[in-house]
Parts: C-alpha cells; sequence; structure tokens
C-alpha cells in the first residue's frame, strides 16, 4: 500500500509538473521596452486625447515585448510577437487586448514600441487604458514583429487567433514579474483590428473557463461584413484621391498576400504596370507611407484618374461586383465575415460618422443582424463619434476615450450609445 501511495504521488507530481510546463511554454520570452514616467503618460495623455481627454494617472507604466506561440492560417505551430503595458501600482480593473489596425511594415508592429512619442496606435492604447488602472495587450498578429511571413490581410478570423492566445501568456508573464492584474478581460481594436477584435470575442466566448470570459467587448470601426459593405465600399467611386489611394492600397495588401501564401498571381488582380509596382514595392518592406505614395504614383502613370477600376483587371471588378466565391481572394473575403451572430459579451459598437476609410455600413449591418438574432439594448449597444473635424485615422483617440468609459462603467457611462 505504501509503494502503491508513493507511487501515486510521484504520478501526480509528474503530471502537475508537466501541466505547468506546458503552460508555461505558451510564453517563450519577454524583454522591457521602457517605461513611462507618470508625468510623462499625463502629459502626453493630454496631448492625444484633446477634448475627449482620459484621467490622469500617478503611476508609471511598464512596457514589456512578448513572444508566445500561436498558430499559422496553416494550423502549424509559430511563435508570434505583441506589447504588454502595466501600471505599475497595479492593474486591478482587468486585461484589455487591443487589437491595431492595418501596417505592414513590421518595424512598425506593436512589440518594436519602446515608447516613442509618435501618435501611433500603440501609444494611444496604452494611454488611454494603462492609465487607468488596466493592463494592455497588443498583438502584432501574424507576419508582423518578429514572425516572419506575409500578414494574413484582410483576415478577421485568422488574425483573431494570435489575440486569443496572448491572454495566457500575458496572466503567465505577470506571474512571473510578481505582478497583480485583476481577473477581467476587456477586448478592443481598431479598424482591421475592429474586425479581428470582434473574431476573437466570438472565439472567447466558445472557450471554457474564467480566463475567457470577456467583460465587455468594444469593437470599432472594423471590417466586420467584408463580403458586403466592406466589398461595395471598393467599388464605388471616390470623390477625392485619398478614398481611391484607400482602396488601392487594401486590395494590393489583400493580392500580395495570397500571392505570398497561394501563389495567386497578382496580375489576375490588377494590371501589368500597377502589379508588377505592387511586387516591387512591398518585396521592399517599406513604410506603409512610402508603400502609398509609390503605388500612387504609378496610378499616376498609368492614368488611372482616381479610379480603382482602371488599374484592376476587368476580371476582378466583374469578381467584386457578382460576388464571385471562385475567385481566390472574394472567397476569403466571404469566409471572414463576422457581423452575424449573437454575442453574448456586453459590447459597445463604436464608429466615426462619415469614415472614409471603413465604411460605417459595416458597424450598421453588424446591429441589424445581431438586432435579427435577438441581441437587445441591454447586451449590445452602438455609439457613433459625430465629429466632422475627425477622419479615420484622427478618430482613434476618440474612439478609445469613448471605449475607456465603457470599460469603467458599461452602457451607463456612455449615455448617447443606443
Amino acid at each position: 500500500m505504501k509503494a502503491f501511495n508513493r507511487m501515486f504521488t510521484i504520478v501526480v507530481t509528474v503530471v502537475v509538473a508537466l501541466t505547468v510546463n506546458s503552460f508555461g511554454q505558451r510564453l517563450v520570452s519577454s524583454s522591457p521596452n521602457g517605461t513611462l514616467a507618470a508625468r510623462a503618460v499625463n502629459v502626453r495623455s493630454a496631448k492625444v486625447f484633446g477634448q475627449y481627454g482620459v484621467t490622469q494617472t500617478e503611476s508609471d507604466v511598464e512596457l514589456q515585448k512578448v513572444s508566445y506561440t500561436s498558430k499559422d492560417e496553416d494550423g502549424r505551430n509559430v511563435t508570434v510577437t505583441g506589447l504588454m503595458a502595466w501600471p505599475r501600482t497595479g492593474a486591478p480593473k482587468g486585461l484589455v487586448v487591443f487589437c491595431h489596425g492595418t501596417i505592414q511594415d513590421r518595424d512598425a508592429s506593436p512589440s518594436k514600441w519602446k515608447g516613442k512619442d509618435d501618435g501611433s496606435e500603440a501609444e494611444t492604447a496604452v494611454l488611454a487604458f494603462a492609465s487607468g488602472g488596466y493592463a494592455v495587450i497588443i498583438p502584432d498578429y501574424l507576419g508582423l514583429g518578429d514572425h516572419k511571413a506575409t500578414h494574413p490581410y484582410p483576415r478577421n478570423i485568422i488574425n483573431s487567433q494570435s489575440a486569443v492566445d496572448i491572454i495566457e501568456p500575458a496572466r503567465e508573464l505577470a506571474r512571473r514579474k510578481n505582478y497583480d492584474i485583476g481577473a477581467r478581460l476587456y477586448v478592443t481594436g481598431y479598424s482591421e483590428g475592429g474586425g479581428i477584435a470582434m473574431a476573437a470575442t466570438q472565439k472567447l466566448e466558445r472557450m471554457n473557463g474564467p480566463m475567457y470570459r470577456v467583460e465587455r467587448s468594444a469593437p470599432v470601426s472594423g471590417p466586420y461584413d467584408v463580403s458586403g459593405a466592406t466589398r461595395q465600399f471598393m467599388l464605388v467611386q471616390p470623390t477625392e484621391q485619398t478614398g481611391f489611394v484607400v482602396r488601392l492600397y487594401l486590395l494590393s495588401y489583400a493580392s500580395y498576400y495570397l500571392r505570398k501564401h497561394s501563389d495567386v498571381k497578382i496580375t489576375d488582380y490588377f494590371k501589368p504596370a500597377m502589379a508588377n509596382s505592387i511586387l516591387l514595392n512591398y518585396n521592399r518592406n517599406p513604410s506603409d507611407e512610402n508603400l502609398i505614395k509609390a503605388l500612387g504614383l504609378t496610378a499616376v502613370l498609368m492614368r488611372s484618374k482616381n479610379d480603382i477600376r482602371n488599374v484592376l483587371t476587368p476580371r476582378f471588378v466583374n469578381a467584386l461586383r457578382t460576388l464571385d466565391r471562385r475567385d481566390p481572394l472574394i472567397a476569403a473575403l466571404t469566409n471572414d465575415n463576422v457581423y452575424d451572430w449573437a454575442p453574448r459579451t456586453p459590447m459597445l459598437l463604436v464608429n466615426l460618422e462619415g469614415d472614409g476609410v471603413v465604411s460605417p455600413e459595416n458597424t450598421a449591418n453588424a446591429m441589424k443582424a445581431m438586432r435579427a438574432r435577438g441581441v437587445a439594448a441591454n447586451s449590445l449597444r452602438r455609439y457613433v463619434i459625430r465629429d466632422s473635424s475627425l477622419n479615420h485615422v484622427t478618430a482613434v483617440p476618440a474612439a478609445m476615450s469613448t471605449v475607456r468609459t465603457f470599460f469603467d462603467g458599461g452602457f451607463a457611462a456612455v449615455r448617447e450609445a443606443q
């Protein structure tokens, strides 16, 4: 009997050790990215948020780069990276997962942000939430940060895996550093990150365990209806050059990803001169600004007249119009719709009125579909930012200030939401 008891103890010890080790392996490594002094946080917050200001803090904010395991689009194990930030005095309110908007320049990835005053989404998210008693985690996504692949764009569901998988490593890092984070979990994101936040919330609702229960979710200005509202937006003739360049950038990014991952020909989507420019410029890994300038110059030389149809192939224009799912890009768009479901998590959808980059119809269609599925006002509301001085890029602080208010106080704190 003693021998049995001894053997049982050994087996239990080994099982527990294996469980702990397998859990710990999800966090591959971490390294410091610097510290923001409380005074700097407050000064920057006043600058970034302006009239949409957030409360001041008395705590310094620590920044950490994290590497952790996840899955790529083909189900393979990969190591990806992200940024974690926390107020040194503690984060009793819990953990915020922030999903960033579209970038292709890996040097602009959140994990590479070391506290620079640069107006980036990483800076805005850290200021918005770490200043108010939350820890913040920002995944780079597949193909960004240290992951040497092409970012799957615009793949809401695929990229949401890295947002879900960063939660356990973040809490493991906090435990290793003896840092206290409240149990509550919150999810938000902007633009492409809004769609990813929506998909992440959906995934988390299907997972078991209190660690994955989302207290509140607030996707912002996301492409939720990719095959509907987003596709139709691409076909609308813009009234100004900015709208044309946005369409060109987004469609080029999607086709370049398919070229790298699935060996699809970019010439199936763009006329030869633009297809060559896309391959040449994306392979150089330029800044997003320089990439957009280069593609825009090619469009001028092609005499596109700010009409996306003048740089696309007639075949692809027709596939866009008819939603031809035989086309790989159209199929990808259809597969990544995340608007038609019934969230149980209290959710606030936020968007900018007149947004010229992500059509507000995405948010409207999500609200309509969710209401049709029986999601009532006690679980789902929409807040529209009505400020004509803002555009898609400059609206991030206003949006995150609203999200912070919602996370702090729920629907009652955002009275204009309906």
